[in-house]
């Protein structure tokens, strides 16, 4: 059986064919390349760091 997506309410769900589910998923992963392809935000960056210095900390603390 294929993907099932409900159209409204009303309707009852209709089954996607092979090449409809083919094509989603060709799409998200061209969107998601793209995403994955820019750099990160530098308040991102500095958060990141912050957090990895705090856990290094906190395992110097545990030791």
């Amino acid at each position: 059986m294929g993907w099932v997506m409900p159209t409204s309410k009303d309707e009852k769900a209709r089954p996607l064919n092979e090449m409809a589910v083919r094509q989603i998923g060709k799409k998200l992963r061209e969107s998601f390349d793209e995403v994955a392809k820019q750099p990160v935000p530098d308040r991102f960056a500095a958060l990141l760091d912050e957090l990895e210095k705090s856990e290094g900390q906190k395992q110097d603390k545990d030791q």
